[in-house]
């Protein structure tokens, strides 16, 4: 048999080395297995011994590079292994993404149930009553049109409802039961001033936000007409608003309109000769949706006082003193018993120092007259005659002054 050295033998074929024989084809894998873990560990193969004895390679220093069996292996390829750690975050990240978006979800749509559900017609009108208890005019305004000219709001406001000695108490909201209908009546039980009312609300449906949030809108606002029938006053107000009763009268209306609630209508601008006292009015609301309806009257009634009946006294004065002259009697204001036939004697017994007060300004005062005649046997006798003097007023029965600021009277005897 021929004889090969061990890197001439070709494959397939067998040598001997040192006594063994050996497969040329392991040779070579082995070779080959070497040679790869010398590249990877950088490492070169050592030179044979002179003996001819293969000389066995050196160990590495660290024993985790220490050939394995298994390194023989012919790699054909290069292989990634993943990383664990970003598996898992990534993992991570997606299942809190579906979390979150869950949440939200459930969230949205609870808070969706709510909002509908305080968007009922009696969420509505109660939350529009809370306004009215709380006295606040100006937001119930912007929630409910009353649908009034400017110039019929000046008492629709938080003021004016601040002086309110008393407010509505709710007591309860309904509806009918027609829930699939886009109009809807909500019925108001209502305590006020110690009386029980019910009031009803007409609500419509409107258009829901985003399409989803369901609306309703009050249709009547719960506002009440009240008339004000002033008798010598000229202004009047409500919690510091004034009005004058000229603008009252001139107006369409002649009417003032008022949220509910116990308001004190007090006369303003009487000026020194009236006297008019506060009114307290009762204002409940519309009972019913029809807007004609008369609402409450309030009568402010101003009266002359005293310093009316003292000028009166004083502007009967004159009169009364000429008819006691001889210049003087012969007036024909004078009384006839005076004026119209001689007198040997005449004279002012007793100048009044009070008058009567009797209907539509007129005052009156009794003075009494000593006089006696001129014919044979006449003798002094007292005479007491009547004194009228008439206010004189305006059409709204205020007294017209003169220039030093007294009222002026229509004096005569009568």
């Amino acid at each position: 048999m021929r004889k090969f050295s061990g890197s001439d033998a070709p494959l397939g074929e067998y040598s001997t080395v040192s006594g063994q024989t050996i497969r040329a084809e392991e040779s070579g894998g082995r070779a080959m297995s070497q040679q790869q873990y010398d590249a990877n560990q950088g490492a070169v193969p050592p030179s044979p011994d002179p003996s001819g004895n293969p000389t066995p390679p050196s160990t590495p220093s660290n024993p985790q590079y220490a050939a394995d069996p298994a390194a023989d292996v012919p790699q054909t390829g290069v292989t990634f292994t993943p990383k664990p750690d970003m598996s898992r975050r990534r993992i991570k990240r997606i299942v809190v993404g579906a979390v979150a978006l869950v949440a939200v979800v459930i969230v949205g749509t609870i808070a969706l149930t709510v909002a509908n559900w305080t968007s009922t017609p009696e969420a509505k009108v109660r939350q529009y009553l809370d306004l009215l208890a709380d006295g606040k005019a100006s937001a119930a305004t912007a929630m409910v049109d009353p649908g009034l000219p400017d110039d019929q709001r000046g008492f629709l406001s938080d003021k004016v409802m601040a002086s309110a000695s008393a407010r509505i108490e709710v007591e309860d909201v309904t509806v009918d039961d027609e829930e699939n209908s886009k109009e809807r009546v909500v019925e108001a039980t209502i305590r006020l001033g110690g009386e029980r009312f019910t009031h009803w609300f007409r609500v419509s449906e409107e258009k829901k936000t985003f399409g989803l949030l369901t609306n309703w809108k009050i249709e009547n606002a719960m506002i009440e007409r009240v008339f004000v029938e002033p008798r010598k006053v000229t202004h009047f107000s409500i919690g510091g608003e004034k009005m004058s009763v000229a603008t009252l009268t001139e107006s369409s209306s002649a009417y003032i309109v008022l949220y509910p609630g116990v308001y004190t209508v007090t006369p303003e601008e009487t000026g020194e000769y009236i006297d008019a006292e506060p009114q307290t009015v009762l204002v409940r609301g519309n009972e019913d949706f029809d807007s004609t309806r008369t609402g409450p009257r309030v009568y402010l009634e101003g009266v002359y006082n005293d310093k009316v009946a003292a000028a009166a006294l004083e502007a009967m004065g004159p009169l009364i003193n000429s008819c006691a002259s001889v210049s003087g009697r012969t007036d024909t204001a004078c009384p006839g018993a005076i004026s119209s036939r001689p007198l040997s004697f005449l004279e002012l017994k007793t100048m009044p120092t009070t008058v009567s007060v009797a209907d539509g300004g007129v005052y009156v005062a009794e003075p009494t007259y000593t006089i006696q005649g001129t014919l044979s046997g006449s003798k002094r006798h007292d005479m007491t005659f009547r004194v009228t003097a008439k206010l004189k007023t305006d059409k709204d029965g205020i007294p017209e002054l003169d220039a030093s600021g007294k009222p002026q009277f229509d004096v005569r005897f009568g």
